[in-house]
Parts: C-alpha cells; sequence; structure tokens
C-alpha cells in the first residue's frame, strides 16, 4: 500500500467516524453499516501497516 492509499484510508476513517453519531440507529440502520465499514477499513490499515519497532 501506498503512502497515499494509507492517507486516503485514514481520511475514510475519519470521515465516517463523524458521520456515525448521525446514522440511523438499529441492525439494519446506516448506522451499524458506517460501523462495519469502519472496521473494516481500519482492519485494512492495519494489515498493511509497518509492525512498530520494539
Amino acid at each position: 500500500m501506498t503512502d497515499i492509499e494509507r492517507q486516503i484510508l485514514l481520511n475514510q476513517i475519519a470521515i465516517l467516524e463523524a458521520m456515525i453519531p448521525h446514522g440511523s440507529p438499529g441492525p439494519d440502520g446506516t448506522r451499524e453499516i458506517l460501523r462495519k465499514r469502519y472496521r473494516e477499513t481500519a482492519e485494512l490499515v492495519r494489515q498493511h501497516s509497518p509492525n512498530p519497532q520494539r
């Protein structure tokens, strides 16, 4: 993943964080859909991030 691709995904995460509180509640509501997309995007970023040095 390039730095630009990673930054785009991080920007998407920030947008999703802002939108989640405004989504409709319920198991099939937009809030749950946004949370799912947030988790998927965050996992993608984690998978392609370098391991932290200890």
